[in-house]
């Protein structure tokens, strides 16, 4: 297996203190020997549900890499002493594996056309890009033996999945071994931008780590969501204490 790096924890969590550089390089090397690393890419949102709930918390504790997905946390590694070298969000981890096109890409997630679109608008964008399948993510449990079997089928090396933290894992987890890919990173609303459905932050609101409220002002709805973050805060802070 390649190796991960350092690591340091959130909440007693893992993350790994990579560069995107050394994460693509991770996967390079997990794809070339032919490995296999489940990705997760953890934002304060995912952290909170983590530190609250046993079964989420198995699923980032049991991955093979976690990356910095937000400015919580690395404003979170910052209070513990332990900084990250900077923040690996699943978009940019997406769109760099794409950029490259050293890989076999399979993508299963979203509405049906959602995915349709960001297929076409990936095809333009990525032109020597290598998209082996897709599948929507609107399907029956009793459907995914057939999906993993297609996914296995068309020799992918990289899966994303977009169904959502912690539905992706999950799904990941229970059928890593029948749909045969090297890699399988959980991508969440990645889609959605890929489509155009969803606009990134200016680049002035992403150095500034505040890519977060960039779309909360654009999307109001994301209130409820939102509430997760100065839980998460009260609880690093309380964590920092002992």
């Amino acid at each position: 297996m390649a190796a991960k790096g350092r690591e340091i924890r959130v909440l007693g969590l893992p993350v790994s203190d990579s560069t995107m550089e050394e994460t693509l390089a991770y996967i390079d090397k997990t794809v070339a020997e032919q490995g296999y690393a489940r990705i997760v890419t953890m934002n304060a949102e995912i952290a909170y549900l983590a530190a609250t709930d046993q079964k989420v918390r198995h699923i980032i504790e049991t991955a093979d890499y976690v990356t910095s997905d937000g400015s919580g946390i690395l404003w979170a590694a910052e209070r513990y002493g332990t900084p990250l070298k900077e923040r690996v969000s699943g978009i940019d981890l997406v769109q760099h594996l794409l950029a490259r096109g050293k890989h076999r890409f399979y993508f299963l997630g979203a509405h049906p056309d959602v995915i349709e679109t960001a297929m076409m608008k990936i095809h333009s964008d990525y032109p020597d890009v290598s998209i082996v399948g897709y599948h929507d993510g609107y399907f029956k449990e009793e459907e995914s033996a057939a999906i993993a079997q297609e996914i296995a089928a068309a020799q992918t090396d990289i899966l994303f999945v977009a169904m959502g933290f912690p539905k992706q894992d999950q799904w990941i987890m229970e059928h890593r071994e029948e749909a045969g890919i090297h890699v399988a990173i959980g991508v969440g609303g990645s889609l959605d931008v890929l489509s155009g459905n969803v606009k990134r932050a200016p680049k002035v609101f992403q150095k500034m780590g505040m890519e977060w409220f960039y779309r909360l002002c654009t999307d109001p709805k994301r209130i409820k969501r939102m509430m997760a973050l100065p839980k998460f805060m009260s609880l690093v802070k309380k964590d920092c204490k002992k």
